[in-house]
């Protein structure tokens, strides 16, 4: 084993040092301009579309706005630096380790998965958008047949609708991701299909730790999840019959 030089040892601090940079400044400068022009107009969006008709918006402390603007902004942030993100992580992982040999990711492939991505991304926010207007509505009418009378606050109304939708959208990936860890001999598919009852049951604890407490918001989680997966299983099929066919032969 090669020992490890000291000059190797600043080569990757300063190769590290400069890729924080990159990161730092997309981020700092997405971060202001979302905070300056976009999180403003995407909050009252979200509340004019989503509030239940008879529900109401508060404020529990002065700084509740204020917050809020700056973690919708970073949130921006963060995801207008995550395919630089990635391309770091790839190119790390194909050369420190051997997890990556077999995935030759040129730049027409990557194109193709950076937008079939943010296709599939689009279409479960925009799915989960339609899907929560008619359950925070369901929710509210729950509350009002109890006689109970709805008040949210800004923060913790905001925060689960962006959190419900970067889900859906993570959800809508599923088959993109699958298809790539299969086409790329990461995972087999017969492991996917053996494991399925397995995974189905990890799609419930999913939805059950990152959602709120109640078997709803749960269920409009999970659901969406075992229906990709299966849909996911479907795709794989397709595109890779020879494959899965070889592979069932050398078994």
């Amino acid at each position: 084993m090669p020992d490890f030089t000291t000059s190797e040892a600043a080569e990757i601090l300063v190769t590290l040092r400069t890729s924080l940079m990159r990161i730092f400044i997309v981020i700092a400068a997405v971060w202001g301009v979302s905070f300056l022009f976009i999180a403003d107009r995407l909050i009252n969006k979200i509340r004019v579309d989503l509030l239940p008709e008879g529900a109401h918006i508060i404020y529990i402390t002065p700084l509740e706005g204020m917050i809020l603007k700056l973690k919708i902004s970073l949130i921006f942030g963060f995801v207008a630096v995550l395919p630089y993100l990635l391309r770091l992580a790839y190119r790390t992982l194909q050369d420190r380790t051997e997890i990556m040999n077999g995935v030759d990711f040129r730049k027409g492939s990557a194109i193709k998965y950076a937008i079939t991505s943010a296709l599939l991304f689009s279409a479960g926010v925009i799915y989960g958008y339609f899907i929560l207007q008619y359950f925070l509505q369901y929710l509210y009418s729950m509350a009002a047949d109890q006689g109970v009378l709805a008040y949210y606050t800004i923060s913790e109304f905001i925060n689960f609708i962006v959190l419900m939708l970067a889900i859906f959208g993570v959800i809508f990936q599923m088959p993109l991701i699958m298809t790539f860890l299969v086409g790329y001999n990461l995972v087999k598919y017969k492991t996917l299909t053996f494991y399925r009852r397995h995974l189905y049951v990890v799609f419930f604890v999913l939805g059950s730790a990152i959602t709120p407490p109640d078997v709803f918001t749960q269920l409009i989680v999970a659901f969406p999840m075992i229906v990709f997966f299966e849909i996911s299983i479907l795709v794989i099929r397709v595109i890779h019959r020879k494959k899965i066919d070889a592979q069932k032969y050398l078994d």
